[in-house]
């Protein structure tokens, strides 16, 4: 029984030392001093963006569900029809707080943008089945739906931590 309850033991500290870690590594605590318009520019030359358009504050709220006069800069691309599903979301924050409202609201995008499409939308299931990604990293969160989403969270993280 003794043994049984050590081996318990053990994995229950092997798990929450691998929590610890992930949450450490996941998460910079330190704050860009990237000019948010110049991390715009960045992710947009490394995308295609022929097929979005910039979206006024009051499409951000519709789609998804934050107010970005909250933030320091938040910027939404949103498609030109309504059969696409490219977007691009960024979002400059002051409150380390903020950052998994941003995530949460992302999350739900992407949930809604699927349940849009999952009947009969093949080419943009594709899409937000494999080209969509969120990352948040020093004060700036991203969320990109783009067959070039890769090269342009490449952009954005180069562009943030200044290299």
């Amino acid at each position: 029984m003794k043994a049984i309850f050590y081996e318990i033991a053990r994995w229950v500290t092997v798990a929450a030392a691998v929590l610890i870690i992930a949450t450490a590594a996941g998460s910079s605590s330190a704050v860009s001093s990237a000019d948010p318009e110049e991390v715009r520019k960045a992710v947009c030359s490394s995308s295609d963006m022929t097929r979005m358009q910039p979206a006024p504050n009051q499409t951000v709220k519709r789609f998804y569900g934050i107010d970005p006069s909250e933030y320091e800069f938040c910027v939404l691309y949103f498609p030109l029809t309504n059969m696409d599903v490219e977007e691009l979301l960024l979002v400059r924050y002051t409150d380390s707080a903020q950052e998994p409202r941003i995530r949460e609201a992302a999350r739900a995008r992407l949930d809604a943008q699927k349940n849009v499409f999952e009947s009969y939308g093949v080419g943009q299931m594709e899409l937000l089945n494999n080209h969509a990604v969120y990352l948040s990293d020093s004060g700036f969160a991203f969320f990109m739906i783009n067959r070039k989403a890769d090269k342009a969270q490449a952009a954005f993280l180069n562009a943030v931590r200044g290299k």
